[in-house]
């Protein structure tokens, strides 16, 4: 299956440190040959607007300080039929925006149970 579009929601608490993310995400976006012809969307919002802007993303990922709530963002995913994932922590602590793109693309790819 080829990747033509890539529109990933990342949620948080206030959308600070996601916010951070989301610029080494689109830096790695940008500068990847194999991305280049890629429809990418990336952006943080409040955990509290996910019912707000979820259906314009393919995945959500979780920030890793948010996993309490994600039984709940589990529920309004589903709803929209959109894969949901914590963002991994020892990624995120290292603002490793390539590694938690490639996870992003793995969940968009990874087929329908």
């Amino acid at each position: 299956m080829a990747l033509d579009k890539l529109h990933v929601l990342l949620v948080c608490n206030l959308g600070y440190s996601t916010g951070i993310m989301v610029t080494k995400m689109k830096e790695v976006a940008e500068n990847s040959q194999s991305l280049k012809d890629v429809d990418i969307k990336i952006e943080a919002h409040p955990a509290g607007e996910l019912k707000e802007y979820i259906e314009g993303f393919d995945v959500v990922m979780v920030g890793p300080q948010m996993k309490h709530q994600l039984g709940a963002l589990t529920e309004v995913a589903t709803q929209f039929n959109k894969p949901i994932e914590v963002i991994n922590s020892r990624d995120y602590g290292a603002v490793n925006g390539g590694n938690i793109l490639k996870a992003a693309i793995l969940m968009k790819l990874k087929p329908e149970a």
